[in-house]
């Protein structure tokens, strides 16, 4: 843990550290929120300053997983321009709380035959350069070069911790083949998994530490499949969670908090009853349940570049695909604030009608679609019985209630 101090200058005004400045957004009219909740304070950043891009290089990929969203696309495929890749480059140089940019999306960006210039383009505007891939192109040359870019940190996807998880989930890649793969950058880079979980390779989960420790990586993400149907629904393993955000906002439930406890043969059965259901839990003050009912993309302060360069604001808006909870079908269209083909990024980030979505789902006042789930209005994200019209209709976005996560 890295301590600065901030200085009192006086009864209303502070001097931060200019690390910790640059991280909340500080800049001339920016508006931070204040949340004051059992004795601690967290004062969050500014949601227009700009922190962190997604960029999609492509939309292709090379497999076929089981567990892959695409397989309810009806979109073109492609992949993205020079010329939209530099407007776009030229113009992230305008944003001052810019952190990192990470290369992903929703294809297979060592597919891109330019990745690796953009890769070194884009350290070259002194921004941390990240890459989530399935490893499988990830031959000697494109590590190589990967590493002469000054790629900071590379995410590997794997679906399952041994080959026939692996290997059943992930179709046309081989598990030994992507470890091997991954050899030639241990220690070079930093290395992360990611890892979508479902009932088919839930046991895999108690495997992540020795997975980390043969690939070398430093850092484990586990998301919940996307149920792009309704077999997919039946492989997740957070039904009861997807409701558990609405129950704990229910009055009357009492905030447990636990100092640390053994967890063994004595303690499981009686920890595991009193998680269950339970979203109130904390341990020494620390909340153990997932923040639900907010856009983490908005409030890390990010944006999406699609292949093709439409700007979106999240992840669940990049590209229209179905989703099935509660034994029904969700439609959600994709939405754009603007196309680097005819506008600038600067221009589309601080436009008024991307200014007024930030605030609009920073404040999540949605219908909770994904708790009921079988209303009129339920089956697309069009519009909710809140009065809220698309694009802002988050209520049914899984990202937002912790089930699905990206790196």
């Amino acid at each position: 843990m890295d301590k600065k101090q901030a200085k009192a200058i006086d009864e209303r005004s502070l001097e931060l550290p200019p690390e910790a400045a640059r991280r909340l957004g500080l800049s001339a009219g920016a508006r931070l929120e204040v949340v004051v909740k059992r004795g601690r304070i967290e004062i969050l950043p500014d949601i227009h300053s700009l922190s962190r891009v997604y960029i999609e290089p492509t939309s292709r990929c090379n497999l076929t997983c089981r567990t892959c969203i695409q397989r309810t696309w009806d979109e073109p495929q492609g992949d993205m321009a020079p010329a939209v890749f530099d407007r776009l480059l030229k113009d992230l140089r305008r944003f001052p709380h810019l952190e990192s940019v990470m290369l992903g999306g929703f294809g297979e960006p060592t597919a891109h035959p330019e990745l690796l210039r953009m890769v070194s383009a884009l350290k070259a505007t002194g921004v941390r350069v990240e890459m989530v891939t399935n490893g499988t192109l990830l031959d000697a040359k494109m590590a190589d070069g990967l590493l002469a870019a000054g790629l900071d940190r590379l995410w590997i996807s794997f679906d399952g911790a041994d080959e026939l998880n692996f290997e059943r989930n992930r179709q046309g890649a081989r598990f030994r083949e992507v470890v091997e793969n991954i050899k030639p950058l241990r220690g070079k880079l930093e290395l992360g998994i990611a890892f979508v979980v479902s009932r088919a390779n839930f046991a895999d989960l108690k495997n992540l530490g020795w997975l980390a420790k043969k690939t070398g990586a430093a850092f484990v993400s586990v998301s919940n499949v996307i149920p792009y149907a309704p077999e997919m629904e039946r492989q997740m393993v957070c039904s009861l969670a997807l409701r558990l955000g609405s129950m704990a906002r229910e009055r009357g439930g009492a905030e447990v908090d636990l100092p640390r406890i053994d967890l063994n043969d004595s303690t499981r059965e009686t920890l595991w009853r009193l998680a269950v259901g339970n979203e109130s839990l904390s341990l020494m003050g620390t909340p153990l349940g997932a923040r639900v009912d907010e856009c983490r993309f908005i409030r890390e302060r990010c944006s999406f570049i699609r292949w093709d360069g439409k700007v979106a604001p999240c992840m669940a808006l990049l590209h229209s695909h179905v989703v099935h909870f509660h034994g029904a079908e969700r439609r959600n269209k994709s939405h754009s604030f603007g196309d680097l083909a005819k506008r600038g990024f600067w221009e589309i980030w601080t436009s008024k009608e991307y200014s007024l979505f930030r605030e609009k789902v920073s404040e999540f006042n949605f219908s909770p679609c994904h708790v009921c789930g079988g209303c009129g209005f339920s089956g697309d994200n069009a519009e909710d019985c809140g009065g809220n019209v698309f694009p802002e209709t988050c209520g049914g976005c899984l990202w937002a209630q912790g089930i699905i996560q990206c790196p």
